[in-house]
């Protein structure tokens, strides 16, 4: 009987899909096909011949498993399972197969009335010594609507001694949620098929590069039917531009056949076609010629005499030799620890990624000596590299788990309950680890078993002597829920808490990421009470666009840094949805726009954000004498001002380009992505910062003078001497146009400007100019932009002009809006040029908006000017003006 057997040993994700798939590859050879029809049940039990049903626990032998001819997906039967409470698995025969080919399996689901549970396919692979080596599994269901027809692969395999495969038909819970005690599903047309098998990897198996590093890729090919095929390899990058293409023709040789023993699994003789096996190899080399830093795809193309055969598609990252800062931020998470890579890849790829901080499960099996070994010394080299080891005492190893009460999930307030069981367990780890590592944290991030915790604080302060017996000056953690109360008082007893909005189960489905805004409002409360280790997570590939996630991932770990947090953390880091790597190991999309934010702002300052000409949004960073700017706009701009003598731009896929220059200013192109600016002179980007106007608002009142004070900040190494010009709008009168001065080395100038409004001066958030030219260890200019507000500031204007082409009239509407709850009177006068004024009145206007429209006829000679609307309060003093372009 086949019941546990088929239990995955590795669960991998399903592969690349190169066909819609509402069609069957046409290169494909059919191995195995299953409809349910009469020729399979000739013995007439309801059940198909050679089939086995999993039993054992949660799978009962009462839930019915039967063939019937209700409603099938094609011809006249399916399998068909209707649930009583338990699950229930039925598996194919075996299918002979062999390594040198790919596999793709078809089949048609329907489900009816699942609440819980939930029904899909599976596809195990078995060695000759008839041990699951490999399972993939396709997208599982709850409802589908109908017949739904569902795909896994095209796969490759990665073992070498394939025997044999099984198909599994699966109907069940996930995780410990109840069962459904009603509903159905059934199974039909069933295809598995073989394809040649096309594996694309580096000659060293590496996927993250240095800049300085060759690469070359190796793409091998068996099981085909034609010798020489053209391969052809391409080179892509983040923005899918072609870079770089080569054709090549492969030439294949003979595969020798294997014997012809019928092979057998659990009494079960496997389907075995005459062909089954026969095929050509062979391999081909190509070194992809990656002039920059970036994110690339590396395609290669099987093309045959009939079109199309394969196609595989691997992803590679090249990055700066870059010096990860010695103090940072910014971190992964590992539930699963060093897989999928092994500890030296992981290493390397930490190393280079910029990590400065890991969470790492440490709990290992008592007898499992080379596990500590290498745990112990991997922590040792990462701590050596400046990256922190958070290590994670999660669920206990399989071999003592039974102590804890035998359960798929575990809860660490559970597991801890009582020091006499897990004691015996954790203090060799303490002991080993503890003067290496200094963090570790209670449960993985999703577990949040603590939060509502009975006499919590006596229960962590037991925990707490507990390992301080076993372990050095060890800071202790427990992760905890954003939306729970952080504890408060003194002598806590713990010393991080590890915020997350994982459910439970650990499980991605459904998630619904916190935005920039949010983790800030969290951060900002739970600011002061406790060291705070946040988790990131981006949003998900299936729903955005490369774009809108790189965008939203450098949001999210600016805010973590701008509001202080002291570590952030991206918690499921080898997760093709949602982290910045696949879950094969290699590089995803956000990898590279994870590493430039974190190399560039990690163990910074914050500064504050520079006003720029043309309103780019900006943060300013600085760590040492090194100022970094991130800057972004929602509309695509140039930003034309000094920024420094070496400005460079870094794109988020870290390329970096040198930006054009007028006259000592750079021309910054910006755009909805933002990107990084470097060199940027420290001292001029600190003046800019440090310069204020007080107050920075003028009154509306017109003609008469008033007073508005500079306050200039020597923030240069040296003593400076300059003059400082303000370049106010025209129907301004400002005095002094020019301050002179001198100041020490952080020295402070406050200085007086007398400023008259003209009548015709516009109201609202006016943009004014302080050009400075400055003599330090050299000469400077450069200018400081700045908003004057004109008036109170709660009333705004927004106006349009047009021609009408019926009448040939200039149509001038404008929206007025009031911010204040007071009702307001005023007369609108609108003033054109060699025309009688035009009034409107509006009348107990409050809250809200309103808009006016005005016509003009025979008004061409206003074409290309402005035209003074202005809004004059009654019976008060008030005016507010506002300007209308009219556009040519």
């Amino acid at each position: 009987m086949m019941s546990f057997a088929l239990i995955p040993l590795m669960v991998l994700a399903a592969g690349w899909k190169d066909a819609p798939i509402e069609e069957r590859h046409p290169e494909a050879i059919e191995l195995f096909q299953c409809d349910f029809e009469d020729d399979t049940d000739l013995n007439y039990d309801l059940w198909p011949d050679q089939w086995t049903r999993r039993s054992g626990p949660g799978f009962p032998r009462y839930v019915d498993v039967e063939i019937t001819d209700q409603a099938a997906a094609s011809k006249n039967r399916s399998l068909n399972i209707r649930l009583d409470g338990g699950a229930a698995t039925a598996y194919s025969p075996p299918i002979a197969v062999r390594d040198i080919f790919s596999y793709v399996l078809e089949g048609q689901i329907k489900t009816e009335g699942l609440e819980l549970d939930k029904a899909y396919i599976s596809l195990t692979f078995f060695n000759d010594k008839q041990q699951p080596v490999e399972t993939y599994y396709s997208e599982k269901f709850k409802e589908t609507g109908g017949w739904v027809k569902i795909r896994i692969g095209p796969i490759a395999p990665k073992n070498t001694n394939l025997d044999l495969a099984v198909i599994g038909l699966h109907i069940g819970p996930e995780g410990d949620v109840d069962e459904d005690l009603t509903g159905s599903v059934c199974f039909d047309d069933l295809w598995f098929a073989r394809l040649p098998k096309m594996t694309l990897e580096t000659a060293d198996g590496g996927s993250v590069y240095l800049n300085d590093q060759p690469i070359k890729v190796r793409c091998k090919v068996s099981g085909i039917l034609e010798r020489d095929p053209t391969v052809i390899f391409e080179l892509v990058d983040v923005g899918r531009q072609s870079l770089a293409r080569q054709e090549s023709k492969l030439a294949g040789k003979v595969v020798a056949r294997k014997t012809e023993k019928i092979s057998e699994l659990f009494g079960k003789k496997a389907y075995q076609d005459e062909n089954w096996d026969v095929g050509y190899a062979g391999d081909i080399q190509w070194q992809p010629p990656i002039e920059q830093n970036g994110y690339y795809e590396i395609r290669a193309t099987m093309m045959g005499s009939s079109g199309l055969m394969h196609r595989r598609v691997m992803t590679v990252a090249v990055v700066s030799r870059d010096t990860v800062p010695e103090k940072g931020e910014f971190g992964w998470s590992l539930p699963s620890g060093e897989e999928p890579l092994d500890f030296q890849r992981m290493f390397d790829l930490l190393v280079t990624a910029g990590v400065n901080w890991v969470k790492f499960p440490v709990w290992y099996n008592d007898d499992d000596l080379e596990r500590a070994n290498n745990i112990a010394r991997f922590a040792e080299r990462l701590n050596k590299h400046n990256i922190n080891v958070v290590a994670v005492i999660d669920k206990p190893p399989a071999d003592i788990r039974n102590l804890f009460g035998e359960q798929e999930t575990m809860l660490v307030a559970n597991v801890f309950a009582e020091p006499l069981l897990w004691r015996p367990y954790v203090e060799p780890i303490l002991t080993r680890l503890s003067l290496t590592v200094h963090y570790w944290q209670l449960g993985a991030d999703s577990d949040v078993s603590f939060v509502g915790y009975t006499n919590l604080q006596d229960k962590l302060r037991q925990i707490r002597q507990e390992l301080r017996t076993s372990g050095q000056d060890i800071e202790l953690g427990i992760p905890w829920r954003w939306m729970a109360e952080t504890p408060e008082g003194k002598g806590v007893p713990y010393d991080f808490l590890a915020y997350s909005i994982l459910p439970p189960s650990g499980s991605l489905d459904g998630l619904l990421p916190m935005t920039k805004d949010e983790l800030g409002i969290y951060l900002d409360k739970s600011q002061g009470k406790t060291t705070r280790f946040a988790t990131i997570y981006p949003l998900p590939r299936s729903k955005y666009t490369t774009e809108e996630r790189a965008r939203d991932l450098v949001e999210k770990m600016v805010a973590a840094k701008i509001h202080r947090a002291d570590a952030a953390f991206i918690s499921k880091p080898f997760d093709s949805e949602y982290g910045l790597m696949n879950e094969n190991g290699s590089p995803s999309e956000l990898l590279l726009p994870w590493r430039t934010t974190a190399r560039l702002i990690s163990g910074t300052e914050y500064l504050g954000a520079i006003q720029l000409p043309n309103k780019s949004q900006n943060h300013v960073f600085a760590r040492g004498n090194r100022t970094v700017m991130l800057v972004w706009n929602s509309r695509e701009t140039n930003e034309v001002l000094y920024l420094g003598d070496d400005v460079k731009i870094i794109d988020l896929w870290g390329r970096e380009v040198t930006p054009l220059q007028e006259g000592n200013k750079q021309i910054i192109p910006v755009g909805p992505i933002p990107q990084f600016l470097i060199g940027l002179n420290d001292s001029v980007a600190e003046m800019r910062l440090a310069f204020q106007f007080s107050p920075s608002e003028l009154e509306s009142d017109f003609g008469r003078t008033q007073r508005m004070d500079a306050t200039v900040l020597n923030t240069f190494p040296t003593a400076i001497s300059g003059v400082a010009r303000l370049v106010a709008p025209d129907v301004w009168n400002v005095n002094p146009g020019i301050l002179r001065f001198k100041l020490t080395r952080g020295g402070e100038l406050k200085s007086p400007y007398k400023i008259l409004l003209r009548a015709d001066a516009d109201s609202g958030l006016q943009p004014v100019r302080i050009d400075f030219q400055i003599s330090a260890d050299k000469e400077y200019e450069f200018s400081v932009y700045r908003d004057v507000l004109v008036g109170s500031g709660m009333m705004q204007v927004e106006s349009t002009a047009s021609f009408d082409k019926d009448t040939g009239e200039l149509v001038i509407e404008a929206t007025i809006h009031n911010l204040q709850e007071q009702l307001i009177s005023f007369d609108c006068l609108l003033y054109a040029t060699g025309r009688r004024q035009m009034r409107q009145r509006i009348m107990n206007f409050g809250l809200g908006r309103t808009t006016i429209v005005y016509r003009i006829p025979d008004a061409d000679d206003l074409k290309g000017g402005t035209i003074l609307l202005r809004l004059r309060e009654i019976g008060g003093t008030r005016v507010f003006n506002h300007r209308v372009e009219v556009k040519d």
